[in-house]
């Protein structure tokens, strides 16, 4: 059977303020995407051919969906400009033969309809919501698609994602039924509570279901979480704030002391349902801007005692570094790699925002080469690295240099952060991530460490990383 997916008009979450940075087809519920779980559903009711009608967003769309494999069916795609009706499309399309009955899906909705209603008749579907709204979404033949007289109209429960308050009401309506008719990701470890791997909750935490939070999540002291409140992967909510009624996405980072209601947050961009207004976070407790940059005074961010340990350990290392010196060079052919990062902290003035100062550096790994292994970050980062904290350039525990490239491609508040930090080989990532993070997840990390920074904090990391070195795993 085949399918015709509308996704060339993707509602907007908000109407004011800057655009919201997650299209809402990738909005999350339960862990999944929307737009997964609208394509598994299709699948599951016996549709093995999808022709998937883009305009906005199509790159991102694409590369998500790809060609269908990941879903057991064949996926193709037509590219529309926007505001181009895809039923008239449809008119003359080769894809669908004359009589032949077929499903149309738009993007807001998904009607939970079952294979028994699909029968030799046409069908509108309506949601059963209290404010019965059209999904959109049909079941008939071309002829019937625009001709909606020959439609029977059937009320069936549906979720929606065309404003901020559908998608936080799909979010409680989905947790009700705990995930009913959808494949969900989470282990449900007490009623109402689903809990993802590898995620940190303390003692202090107080979780008021229902919750989801998905994996490698941090979750700070005498923080109130929910009800109805999802938290996206790599997430981390400081100490001694409120969230209810609102979806974390994924890799955001909330500061401490904050009262989170009704809000859709991704990274520093904050949804405000009631007000359909998007804010970008400028207050230093959640986020740090660039214009801040021109305060950091520019001096080594080594103390003298980190770097006399350092000078005592790299003595007492020097055999094993020329030993793993030439096991990369003789038995893994590995060339020791030069490579050009921008040293931290250093001033940008607001008038010079292209300028960053650079210097060349030799490493013999990439922080991602690493892959998330202690020993490996051991091998081929702290030993080999330890003669730059002697030499007070850089910290045990900090930011990791970044190259000039992956400078470049972060966001501007994202490098007002890491411009206004102190660079360490230790981070908070290779401590808490069993594999390299990404983007996303890492931009939440930084931001959290950026806030803990303190001696007292970076014992604590110490304790952590000796205890990972021991237990032979992270996390």
């Amino acid at each position: 059977m085949k399918a015709v997916c509308d996704f060339s008009d993707i509602p907007a979450l908000h109407s004011q303020g800057d655009p919201f940075g997650v299209p809402s087809l990738f909005l999350p519920i339960m862990r999944k995407a929307f737009v997964q779980h609208l394509l598994e559903y299709i699948e599951r009711l016996g549709f093995d051919t999808i022709e998937v009608y883009l305009s906005s967003y199509a790159d991102e769309i694409e590369q998500f969906i790809g060609d269908g494999e990941r879903w057991g069916v064949s996926i193709s795609y037509q590219l529309v400009k926007r505001n181009v009706s895809v039923k008239n499309r449809l008119k003359n399309s080769k894809f669908l033969s004359e009589d032949e009955f077929f499903l149309y899906c738009t993007t807001q909705s998904l009607p939970l309809i079952t294979k028994d209603i699909l029968a030799d008749k046409p069908l509108a579907f309506w949601s059963n919501n209290s404010d019965t709204q059209d999904t959109g979404w049909r079941w008939g033949t071309l002829e019937t698609l625009n001709d909606e007289t020959q439609n029977t109209s059937i009320k069936i429960d549906s979720i929606h994602i065309s404003n901020g308050e559908s998608y936080l009401e799909s979010l409680r309506k989905m947790f009700s039924l705990k995930g009913k008719n959808l494949i969900v990701f989470g282990k449900e470890v007490r009623d109402g509570i689903w809990l993802g791997p590898g995620s940190k909750i303390p003692a202090t935490c107080t979780l008021v279901p229902p919750v989801f939070i998905s994996s490698q999540v941090s979750i700070g002291a005498g923080t109130i979480i929910g009800p109805n409140v999802e938290l996206g992967k790599g997430s981390i909510i400081d100490s001694e704030s409120y969230v209810t009624n609102s979806s974390i996405l994924t890799g955001s980072y909330v500061g401490k002391n904050l009262d989170v209601k009704k809000c859709i947050v991704h990274q520093n961009q904050i949804l405000n349902v009631d007000l359909s207004t998007v804010y970008t976070a400028a207050d230093d407790i959640f986020l740090s801007p660039i214009e801040f940059v021109d305060t950091v005074h520019e001096k080594s961010p080594t103390p003298l005692l980190s770097r006399a340990l350092a000078l005592l350990l790299g003595i007492l290392f020097i055999p094993i570094q020329l030993i793993i010196v030439i096991i990369n060079r003789l038995f893994l052919k590995q060339h020791i790699k030069k490579i050009t990062v921008v040293p931290i902290p250093q001033k940008r003035e607001p008038s010079q925002l292209k300028s960053v100062k650079t210097r060349n550096i030799y490493i013999l790994r990439s922080r991602k080469g690493a892959k998330g292994s202690i020993y490996a970050h051991l091998i081929w980062h702290l030993i080999p690295e330890i003669w730059s904290i002697a030499a007070g350039r850089r910290r045990f525990f900090g930011l990791p240099l970044k190259t000039e490239e992956e400078f470049n491609r972060i966001s501007k508040d994202w490098q007002g952060i890491y411009l206004r930090s102190k660079p360490g080989i230790i981070s908070e990532a290779d401590i808490l991530y069993r594999e390299y993070p990404d983007e996303d997840m890492l931009f939440a990390t930084e931001m959290f460490y950026g806030v803990n920074d303190s001696p007292r904090y970076n014992f604590t990391l110490l304790l952590r990383y000796i205890r990972a070195l021991f237990r032979g795993r992270i996390g």
